[in-house]
Formats: C-alpha cells, sequence, structure tokens
C-alpha cells in the first residue's frame, strides 16, 4: 500500500460542478458573456481560473483579473457550499487512515477554500497536510502545489526514511491530466480516477500509473499494494461490517484500557504498601473516615497515586495504538495568535460556566432526591464518595487536580480512545460512547453524570477543534473553577453557590458554545 497518499479536491473528493459553473457563470455574465447551460463549463473544474479564462474566452490579463475577482466574490458566499462529496469517500479515507497512510490534499483551489469544504463536508479530519493556492495567485501551478506538498508531508512524517524511499510510497490521486504532471513532475506514482470531469482518454495520455472507476475501485488500488510498497506494507485489517464484529471492535479499545488500568493499578498499589506499609483498602478507608492532616495525607497520596496510574495508562495505550496516528496537541488550522488566544479564552469560559451551572445543580437535586432513597451511613457515604468533602491543600491539589489529571485524562480519552473510534465509527456514536466510558471511570453516580455531561463537550470540541488542546483547556478550567471556588470566603461561596444561579451559569455556557459554533465550520454543526 502507499504510505502517503495525495488527493486532488475537486472531481476527486467532491462534485464542485454546481459551485464551479454557477460562480464561473456569474463571473461570465459579469463579463458580457452570456452561458446558459452550466454542462459548458465543466472544463474550468480542475485548472487554474486564470489558465481557463485566458484559454476558453480569450481574456487579456486585465479582463482575466476581474473574471476571477467576480467568480471568488459568488464562491466565498455560495459556491464552496456547492460541493457534494462522492459515495463512499468518507469510508474511503477512514480505510486508508485506519492503515497507517498520511493523506494530504493538494488542490489547485485557493487553501482557504479547500479547508471550509473539508470542514463542512466532515472531511478534514483525515488529512495530515492540505495545501491549495494562494489568493493572489501565488503557487497556482499543480506542480508547485504537488511540491509544497510533499515538502510538508515528509518534513513532519518523513524523516526516518530517505527522500527517494517516501517517494517511492507516495501517490497523487486526480481527476484531470494536471494531477497526473504534477505527479510525475515530482516523480512519484500518478493514479487517475475516471468519474470526475476528464475528456475521454486524458488521464491516460498524460501517462496515469493506474485509474479507478469508483470510489471502490480506488480504495483497492491505494491499499492493496504497489510495485514499490509491497515489502512495507501496513499489517491492519479493515474495519469488520458484520454487525457483532463491528461491536467487539468498538469495546476492543476500551477493555484494553480497563486491562492496562487494573493491571497498572496493581503494580503501584503494591508498591505504595511496600514503600509506606499503607495499602489500597486502609487508604479508602482514609479518605472516607479521617479528618484534619491525616485526611489531607490520604487525599494528597491518592491523587499521587492516580496521576501515576494514568500516566503509566497513558504510554501503555499510546504504545498499544500508536499506528493509529493520535490527534495532534495543536489546531490542524493555524489560527492568528490573537483569534487563538480570544477562542481560548470562550473554551476556558465555557468550560467554567458549565462546571459551575451542572455542579450546582446536580448538588442541588443529589440533596433533594437522595434522602429518599438513601439513609444514614449510606447517605454519608454517598456524599463523601462524591467528592464533597475534598480536603486537598491548595497548591498540591492546584497542581493534580487543576493541571495534571485534565492533561492525562484528555490524552486517555480523547486523544487515544475517541479519536481510534472516530475514525471507524460516526461521530455522534463515538461521542457518547466515550463520555459514557468517561463518566463510569469517575466511579459513582453523581460525579458519573457530571462526568459524562462534561465529556460530552469535551468530545465534541475534540472533535470540532481537531486537536486535543481544547478539551483540555475546557477541562483545566472547569476543574479550576470548582477546586478554587472551596477556597473562597464562606458567605462568598453561599452566594455563588444558590440553586437558582445554576441555570444562570448554564446560559452563559451556552452563550459561549454558541459564539465558538458560530466560528468554527466544524464544531457542532455535523
Amino acid at each position: 500500500m502507499y504510505r502517503y497518499i495525495l488527493f486532488d479536491l475537486d472531481g476527486t473528493l467532491t462534485d464542485p460542478k454546481e459551485g464551479i459553473c454557477r460562480s464561473v457563470q456569474h463571473a461570465l455574465e459579469k463579463a458580457g458573456i452570456t452561458v446558459p447551460e452550466i454542462d459548458k463549463l465543466t472544463p474550468f473544474i480542475g485548472p487554474p481560473l486564470k489558465d481557463s479564462f485566458r484559454e476558453f474566452y480569450h481574456m487579456d490579463e486585465a479582463q482575466t483579473e476581474q473574471a476571477v475577482k467576480d467568480y471568488r466574490e459568488r464562491f466565498a458566499e455560495v459556491g464552496w457550499k456547492e460541493n457534494i462529496p462522492y459515495p463512499g469517500v468518507d469510508r474511503m479515507l477512514a480505510h486508508c487512515r485506519q492503515q497507517g497512510a498520511r493523506l494530504a490534499v493538494a488542490s489547485s483551489k485557493p487553501q482557504v477554500f479547500v479547508e471550509k469544504i473539508l470542514q463542512y463536508f466532515g472531511l478534514r479530519k483525515y488529512f495530515d497536510v492540505i495545501v491549495g493556492s494562494e489568493l493572489d495567485g501565488r503557487r497556482s501551478k499543480k506542480e508547485e502545489v504537488v511540491q509544497e506538498t510533499l515538502k510538508q508531508l515528509y518534513r513532519k512524517y518523513g524523516r526516518r526514511l530517505s527522500e527517494e524511499e517516501c517517494r517511492m510510497q507516495t501517490a497523487m490521486v486526480g481527476d484531470r491530466k494536471f494531477d497526473i504532471e504534477g505527479a510525475r513532475s515530482e516523480g512519484v506514482d500518478g493514479i487517475g480516477v475516471s468519474y470526475g470531469y476528464a475528456e475521454k482518454g486524458e488521464l491516460a495520455r498524460a501517462g496515469a500509473d493506474a485509474i479507478a472507476g469508483n470510489v471502490e475501485e480506488l480504495e483497492e488500488l491505494l491499499l492493496g499494494g504497489n510495485k514499490n510498497c509491497a515489502e512495507n506494507k501496513i499489517q491492519i485489517k479493515p474495519v469488520p461490517e458484520k454487525s457483532i464484529l463491528k461491536a467487539v471492535y468498538m469495546v476492543a479499545p476500551f477493555a484494553a484500557y480497563f486491562l492496562l488500568y487494573e493491571l497498572i493499578s496493581m503494580i503501584v498499589y503494591s508498591l505504595l504498601n511496600l514503600m509506606t506499609g499503607i495499602s489500597q483498602i486502609q487508604l479508602r478507608e482514609m479518605l472516607l473516615n479521617a479528618t484534619g492532616a491525616e485526611r489531607e495525607n490520604a487525599v494528597v497520596i491518592q491523587a499521587v497515586v492516580s496521576v501515576i496510574i494514568n500516566a503509566g495508562t497513558v504510554i501503555a495505550l499510546y504504545l498499544l495504538y500508536k499506528s493509529w496516528e493520535p490527534l495532534q496537541w495543536k489546531r490542524p488550522v493555524a489560527l492568528e495568535k490573537g483569534k487563538r488566544i480570544r477562542r481560548d479564552l470562550q473554551i476556558a469560559g465555557l468550560g467554567i460556566s458549565l462546571s459551575l451551572g451542572l455542579n450546582i445543580l446536580l448538588t442541588a437535586l443529589a440533596t433533594l432526591l437522595a434522602p429518599v432513597f438513601l439513609q444514614g451511613e449510606a447517605l454519608e457515604n454517598f456524599f463523601k464518595k462524591a467528592g464533597y468533602e475534598n480536603a486537598t491543600p491548595l497548591l498540591p491539589g492546584i497542581l493534580l487536580f487543576v493541571l495534571v489529571t485534565p492533561l492525562l485524562e484528555e490524552m486517555i480519552f480523547r486523544w487515544l480512545l475517541l479519536n481510534r473510534i472516530s475514525r471507524v465509527f460516526p461521530a455522534g456514536i463515538s461521542v457518547i460512547v466515550t463520555a459514557a466510558f468517561f463518566g463510569w471511570y469517575h466511579g459513582n453516580l453523581l460525579q458519573g453524570v457530571y462526568a459524562f455531561l462534561m465529556g460530552l463537550v469535551m468530545a465534541v470540541l475534540c472533535i470540532g477543534e481537531e486537536c486535543v488542546s481544547a478539551p483540555y483547556i475546557f477541562h483545566l478550567s472547569a476543574n479550576a473553577g470548582i477546586f478554587l471556588c472551596g477556597f473562597l470566603p464562606k458567605g462568598i461561596q453561599e452566594v455563588m453557590t444558590r440553586p437558582y444561579l445554576s441555570v444562570v451559569y448554564i446560559v452563559i455556557g451556552l452563550v459561549f458554545y454558541k459564539i465558538l459554533s458560530k466560528n468554527s465550520a466544524n464544531i457542532c454543526t455535523k
């Protein structure tokens, strides 16, 4: 199979006919040229716009510049949405990623539009590198686009191989001769797709190494091996189609987590017992029944032990699933510093407001309903286990509870587990399953419900922002809001935690959520 795969966008991943041809029609009408049938404008799909306006309508430089401007006027407003992903593309890309291939988009379309289209149709998550042309006309030739894409791809993911070895395991996929010519100019395989907009025989004349008639054939070509890569084939089975096997496929990473966590817990608690003489059962009793300095020490010991266990589990899971390429830490689309800071502050505001609102609301409901079902010592232990008598000192609490624990939990639940199953299953199922597991992980009903609700938001943030830093900022801020609130004067705490204020905090959180949704093409919209 190919380790590095570059895809053209228009005519290869999506059918852009409506958006491109209607926008070309708009530009031509502005120039006084009427073309009533958009089918006559399909030759514009693929090559650079300037070249097409010059070639097909003999425009001079000034006319060409104005036509491109008019085209983009409509395309920027509605044309970019008038794309239709070809049937099976999502599945094909997922399978390529599951097999360990590095994917990139190399398009002559302006990069800003490529990014928006991929995010809008939920395809952005599959690609490690995206390169398009610049709005000022730079990098408009396909050869230049392919060259820059390969440069970025090999720099990030080809360091262990020579450039020649990388090129031997690379393919460029496209529907026009320009894609094949771009591949040949860089010495990589060129694979054509005949379901796009090439004229009959165009791809063969351009020298395509292979031609796929549909997306299924393309997947077979990309994953079935090629003359250069047979010895380097990555052995990962495709997703099973039968529902029972597919269910097992989803459960497997969570079962792996549970077994690894239990194994590492046994080792860590055994070492704790050898070093301090405190067993796991004794530590649990101290957390429930001890008071004063003894309880503070027990809380700190438990927090340190949890950090060590989680860190060990992260390392073990990473070693087990590293071929699945965990999500990157930073956003794949770089934001200006000011916009990045503003967006991170909005995520932090969302975390603080939702954590306060949900905690107050759930505490009020538990206080109201728990006595109906529990009595005496059982009721007392319920609230102790729920964490309402937390005695963590300030500095250890900030280090462990606010900074380290959210980091490790995000690495486990979002960086590894969510990322793994979201490449196989629909985003909605992946979000709900990982949130439910995150709630179960917290070990009691009250915290479990809270963690499930917060886990839903963190999973959506992770998928929408396509990185781990976003849910980590949310998680850190949520923990900080709850933990630091406990160190405020009692009078302020009583005012801040009045039950009716839970609605206010949740509404504020929804406002932050709406702002985040509005400013992202992917988050919360699919």
